[in-house]
């Protein structure tokens, strides 16, 4: 014989299901990307903005590197998201560098390994990259 669910513990369900709901709709309104999420930029993204490509190294930069004036923003990289990033470069880079920050602005960044920024996949005109951690961070990217 079963026992039907008791309806406070149902209630309680409901209760946990509608918060949940309500945190995920509160963070995507607040423009920032949702753990999980693939983010896609655009070469004529607002993001992107700031790329470049160098012809003497030939390198593609997704920004230069951060300032304290605050005029460069970096890639929002998500929790446990991936970002597909479209780049100049033209042809299948040999090298991904990914930079991460804190900051928006690229403050006090640090080359990112392992876990925090996995090469997916790469290709003449994308490179799409994988944070596997749980902590959010914005990306600068280069790829040679």
């Amino acid at each position: 014989m079963t026992t039907p669910p008791s309806p406070s513990s149902s209630i309680h369900r409901r209760a946990f299901v509608v918060g949940g709901a309500s945190l995920l709709a509160t963070l995507a309104a607040c423009g920032k990307p949702t753990p999980g999420e693939i983010v896609v930029f655009t070469a004529s993204s607002p993001e992107l903005a700031m790329a470049s490509v160098d012809p003497e190294t030939g390198s593609w930069q997704s920004a230069p590197w951060g300032d304290t004036a605050g005029t460069v923003t970096w890639l929002p990289y998500p929790p446990r998201g991936q970002i597909q990033i479209e780049h100049g470069l033209g042809r299948v880079p040999s090298t991904v560098l990914v930079y991460l920050s804190f900051d928006e602005h690229g403050s006090s960044p640090a080359l990112a390994a392992g876990d925090l920024a996995r090469v997916l996949e790469v290709d003449a005109t994308t490179v799409t990259l994988w944070n596997a951690t749980n902590g959010s961070y914005f990306a600068r990217v280069v790829v040679q």
